[in-house]
């Protein structure tokens, strides 16, 4: 029986970023039964998968491949105490049969093991799982998940269920613990569970916790020691700031799960992803330090020496590495704290902050909106089998109203709040999720706005997302980005029915993969004051922005279009379609009539220019399925090409187009699309009459190119074409070249002469009815031909250039987005540019305004200097009256001098009067005018210091009032301009009174006529 061991240690190391496991068991066993360990064979027994004992030399090779990880690890050590043997003699020992040495493949033929050991991990694992897996990708088995993007554990089990009916082995099974796609975790707990079940029936892997992303988060579920630094220095901050940042607990489907991280053979911890450590510092935890000798271990001379201690550089593939991460690392931790005092504090808050974050992308949109934001992570009201949509809209009402609208005091302070937000959001902290936008359509007579449905256009709107929320060229700054977003695409093969549940949700139909958004809170200050508010503000503009981009690629109306005309004698017209204007998404080919001097004319220009293409247009604008229909008739134009601007140059101009035939009309939606290029071959659509045979390829994936070709000449040596196949158009396979080895085709000026399709080449080709003969059916399979029954072989060889006949290709139109250019309002960065710049305008007014002020204090004191110059000369005037009145006191006194004083009396007078007389002699005409002039400059200067003050209020107003003062405003500037214009038509009607007694109306009417002009 095996001995009771001491109590299993772990162990880990940093890295920069096992399988050896599983084979060591059969590596002891040739070294007993070849080697020098032969003598233990007859006593050295394990304990197997089931718990039977058994001899180890008598075990089967299914039952070495399925020992449990902890026997496996433990057997140095009984070798050790049960036999003696020194770590030495037994690496001697096994030196020539582990699989270090002798390779997997040797030690697999050697025990007859056929079916390949296999990894199972989550479909949604890390691009690095079949990347450095090192058994080959197709060993490395995806588990699908569910709507969560967690490991879907029916399916695992059916997987294992497999492998014990098939006695094929598996190395591990990984449970990814915070994905960094979507934050999902794996249930772990009830994997370790189903591997003791399926140990029953002799299968045992190892369990390996992918928990790169999550690992730190286990610190929210651990106490503080006692004494410990970080706690006691926390203890109590957070609420003694002014603000305020709550931390939430993780929900119970996460906290239990990551309690099971014990229970892994093996953990990856990355302390660059939520350990805030900086790049690169990745690290390998393993439960049963032993597991390090197994996986990897190499020793040299030069590393390992007598009497030293080990190095890790023999541990691993990497050998020797830099200490900066691992000592970033040991500070952060001794600093910060592995508990919930320390980095459970720490991704505590940052976990609330993107929930929060959550609520407000869960909340966004409403159904006035333009667009539609959708969590990948559902709403409780959503996760169910059968969601009701009142019941959605109530709970996102009941978000909004509780979490997005509140502080986080209010938040924390509300017990429904509080029970609401541990329900939403990621395993993890990461928030996902993808945009759609709405175009409006008309139900029952009435416009509704309805979701878009074409994944390649929500791709679309969501890659124009990233490209505004990222930095993707050297241009780019974090001044201009108030937000940054990642991206990912969710592939079909890799999300299963989980991706098709989200593009339900989103509105989208179709096999696609989709494009999706993320965005990760590391920070825990983000919802404090009012800046989550403001950025999702921004964030909602730039959407709504680009949402009518969309709209406009999306909807269809009136528009003018090209055709290649093809053929002299009977004329076929191919549209030029555009794979991302809604308004010429559609392959056409159809034929019609020209009036015969019309024919004539293009005939003889065909004559003259024989490889020339031309291109029939609608003299108006147009749809296409006003042009495209079966009898109908337009007013057309013929072009002779495009100049360097992508303008037509005319050539006929204004005729009529009759009797519309059509030969093929099919939709380029995505929905309509092929999921991949055909392998095997380039097809086109081949139709025309017996002398005149044209071309065109099928479009049946975007990306694509248009190639056209008329007066075709095609050689069968093998079956024929009727004259009803050639009408209607059948199918030819060109099969030198094949499609998806080409594509995506470069622009159409970057072909150069090794391009296939070239003048006068020719080509092998088989010809194919068409397995769509419907002309107005859309695909997907439009090329699903039976390839064994070709009706037709031959060859087919393109014009020369003087032949008659022309090409026509391009790879750069049917492809180009018009709307790329297009760009959205005015970001947020140039807003505040031109704020920063109206503020330093009106400064500068202000400045202006003060100048003026002082020029006005400067008038007023020269107008002060001439009122006291008028005083004085008063002054003099009022002297004189004194004396009058001395005169007449006197007169009162002496009687007798009346007579004398009436004498004096009249002469005081008469000085007075010359006094008068003087100074208004003094007062000169030109003084006159000069106080005239002092008068009129006082009247504005008065005015210019009321309308100082009266703008400065103004400029306030402009400044921080509400939109209906700043209207207030231009309505008084308004006001104020047509009072000015009456006050000088009334000026001018006074100076018309006067004008007349002085016999000058004449000059009075120019005048008058003047102002009117101005009115």
């Amino acid at each position: 029986m095996p001995k009771i061991l001491p109590k299993i240690q772990g162990w880990g190391h940093i890295t920069c970023d096992a399988r050896n496991l599983k084979f060591y068991p059969l590596s002891l066993r040739l070294a007993i039964d070849d080697g020098s360990l032969s003598f233990i064979g007859p006593s050295f027994k394990v304990e197997l998968a089931d718990g039977k004992i058994k001899l180890l030399k008598d075990c089967s090779t299914w039952e070495l491949l399925n020992l449990k990880p902890t026997t496996i690890l433990d057997i140095p050590d009984r070798l050790s105490k049960e036999y003696g043997m020194s770590p030495d003699f037994l690496q001697n020992a096994l030196n020539d049969y582990i699989i270090q040495t002798i390779g997997k493949e040797y030690l697999e033929k050697k025990f007859g093991i056929e079916n390949p050991i296999l990894y199972f991990a989550s479909a949604t694992m890390h691009y690095s799982w079949p990347k450095g897996c090192g058994i080959g990708s197709r060993n490395l088995i995806p588990v699908p998940v569910d709507n969560d993007a967690r490991m879907n554990l029916k399916k695992l089990e059916k997987f294992l269920e497999k492998c014990v009916k098939d006695k094929q082995a598996i190395y591990a099974v990984v449970a990814i613990m915070g994905s960094t796609e979507h934050g999902a975790c794996d249930p772990l707990d009830d994997i370790i569970k189903l591997r003791k079940k399926y140990e029953r029936y002799g299968l045992s892997f190892v369990i390996h916790a992918d928990a790169a992303w999550g690992g730190y988060f286990r610190s929210m579920l651990v106490k503080p020691p006692i004494g410990s630094k970080s706690g006691d220095r926390l203890e109590g901050h957070e609420e003694s700031r002014d603000s305020f940042v709550p931390k939430l607990a993780l929900k119970s489907y996460t906290e239990k799960h990551l309690e099971s991280l014990k229970y892994c053979d093996s953990v990856t911890v990355d302390p660059h992803k939520s350990g805030y450590v900086p790049y690169p510092a990745g690290s390998l935890c393993y439960r049963n330090r032993h597991m390090r000798y197994h996986l990897n271990t190499w020793k040299s001379p030069v590393i390992v020496r007598p009497n030293e201690e080990e190095s890790i550089g023999i541990y691993g593939v990497e050998g020797s590495k830099s200490a900066a991460a691992a000592v970033a690392t040991w500070l952060s931790h001794d600093i910060i704290g592995l508990h919930q005092k320390g980095y459970g504090l720490l991704l505590g808050q940052a976990t609330f902050s993107s929930i929060k974050l959550y609520c407000h992308w869960a909340t966004m949109s409403t159904d006035d909106d333009n667009f539609i934001v959708t969590p990948f992570n559902m709403l409780p009201t959503e996760n169910c089998f059968l969601p009701n949509l009142e019941k959605i809209k109530e709970e996102k009402h009941l978000i909004r109203t509780l979490i997005v609208e509140k502080s986080n005091h209010e938040i924390i302070e509300c017990d429904p709040a509080k029970e609401l937000i541990k329900k939403l959001g990621s395993d993890l902290m990461v928030n996902t999720f993808a945009c759609n936008f709405k175009l409006k359509v008309k139900e029952n007579g009435k416009e509704v706005l309805k979701l878009n449905e074409d994944i390649n256009e929500a791709n679309y709107l969501n890659q124009r997302l990233y490209e505004e929320f990222s930095l993707t060229s050297s241009k780019d700054t974090n001044e201009k980005k108030f937000l940054i977003l990642t991206s990912t695409k969710f592939k079909k093969e890799n999300y299963g029915n989980c991706l098709k549940n989200f593009k339900n949700r989103l509105g989208l139909k179709g096999d696609q993969d989709l494009y999706v958004l993320i965005n990760v809170v590391m920070s825990p200050w983000v919802t404090e004051f009012d800046f989550l508010n403001e950025l999702m503000k921004k964030f909602q503009s730039t959407l709504q922005d680009l949402a009518k981009l969309l709209v406009f690629r999306n909807t269809i109306e009136p528009d003018y279009h090209a055709f290649v005309i093809q053929g002299t004698d009977k004329l076929y017209f191919t549209h030029l379609p555009m794979f991302q204007m809604e308004n010429h998404r559609q392959q056409v080919i159809f034929t019609a009539e020209l009036p015969q001097n019309i024919k004539e004319d293009y005939k003889k220009a065909r004559i003259k220019h024989p490889s020339r293409v031309y291109f029939l247009g609608n003299k108006n604008k147009m749809t296409l399925e006003e042009i495209v229909c079966n009898g109908n008739s337009f007013e057309g134009v013929i072009y002779k090409g495009f100049d360097s601007n992508d303008q037509p140059i005319s050539f006929i101009e204004k005729f009529k187009v009759t009797g519309v035939k059509v030969l093929k009309k099919r939709h380029l939606a995505t929905v309509f699309q092929d999921a991949n290029y055909p392998r095997d071959r380039m097809p086109f659509y081949i139709y025309g009459t017996e002398q005149q045979l044209h071309i065109d390829h099928i479009l049946l994936k975007y990306p694509s190119i248009q190639l056209s070709a008329d007066c075709v000449e095609l050689k069968l040596n093998q079956g024929i074409l009727t004259q009803s196949q050639r009408e209607k158009g059948v199918i030819v396979h060109i099969t030198d070249y094949y499609e998806y080895t080409m594509q995506p085709f470069p622009e159409t000026k970057k072909h150069g002469s090794s391009f296939f399709f070239q003048e006068g080449r020719e080509f092998n080709v088989e010809l194919y009815e068409d397995p769509v003969p419907d002309p107005n059916k859309n695909g997907p399979g439009l090329d699903d031909v039976d390839s064994d029954i070709p009706f037709a072989r031959g060859t087919i060889r393109l014009p020369h250039k003087d032949e008659a006949g022309c090409l026509f290709i391009d790879s750069y139109s049917i492809n180009k987005d018009p709307t790329f250019e297009k760009k959205t309002e005015t970001h947020w960065y140039e807003e505040k540019r031109t704020k920063k710049k109206n503020i330093e305008e009106q400064e500068t007014d202000i400045k202006n305004m003060d100048e003026q002020k002082t020029e006005i204090n400067v008038r007023d004191e020269q107008k002060t200097k001439t009122k006291e110059r008028k005083n004085i000369k008063e002054t003099d005037i009022e002297n004189a009256d004194e004396q009058k009145t001395k005169t007449k006191e006197r007169k009162n006194i002496k009687e007798t001098d009346i007579e004398n004083a009436d004498e004096q009396k009249t002469k005081i007078e008469e000085r007075k009067n010359v006094d008068e007389q003087k100074i208004e002699d003094k007062i000169t005409d030109e003084q006159k005018t000069k106080i005239d002039e002092r008068k009129n400059i006082n009247k504005p200067k008065i005015e210019t210091v009321e309308r100082k003050n009266i703008n400065e209020s103004k400029i306030e107003k402009i400044k921080t009032g509400t939109e209906e003062e700043k209207s207030d405003i231009k309505g008084e500037k308004k006001n104020i301009s047509e009072q000015k214009i009456e006050a000088e038509i009334r000026e001018k009607d006074d100076v018309n009174e006067q004008t007349k007694e002085a016999g000058l109306e004449g000059r009075h009417n120019i005048d008058t006529f003047n102002i009117t002009g101005k009115i």
